[in-house]
């Protein structure tokens, strides 16, 4: 059993379009064709985009031609600003706190240090999606 879930299901959904959006960088996407292409339910995908909106991850856009866009370069947009921190145990010792904080510092270090893009290329690599871009 894992010590610390790093990855619940409302990250997951965060990650996977926010992975749809680094793919379509610059060009925005639709928030239906975001969660039919990623199978994240539309309500939820909403509730998501609306906080990574409110964090200036992302920009909407109105329109004909709108949808939803990274606010920067998926470069420039880390896990960090992603993932939701989790909060530090009730329960234990000093000897558990101790190890709770070395676990957080080392996720927090591990996600400021991982971007969208890598997570998109790593995606590519996956997938065997050929990325034709020059």
């Amino acid at each position: 059993m894992p010590i610390i879930n790093v990855v619940n299901r409302q990250t997951a959904y965060r990650i996977e379009a926010l992975l749809e959006l680094a793919h379509a960088h610059p060009a925005p996407v639709r928030v239906a064709e975001l969660a039919r292409r990623r199978r994240i339910p539309r309500p939820f995908l909403a509730r998501l985009l609306t906080e990574l909106a409110h964090a200036g991850v992302v920009v909407t856009v109105r329109g004909p031609a709108g949808g939803v866009s990274l606010a920067r370069p998926p470069a420039q947009v880390s896990l960090k600003e992603i993932v939701t921190p989790e909060p530090a145990p009730a329960f234990g010792g000093a000897a558990v706190q101790h190890v709770a904080t070395l676990l957080g510092q080392a996720r927090e270090q591990a996600l400021a240090s991982l971007t969208l893009a890598a997570l998109a290329e790593e995606e590519r690599r996956a997938t065997g999606v050929a990325d034709f871009e020059i």
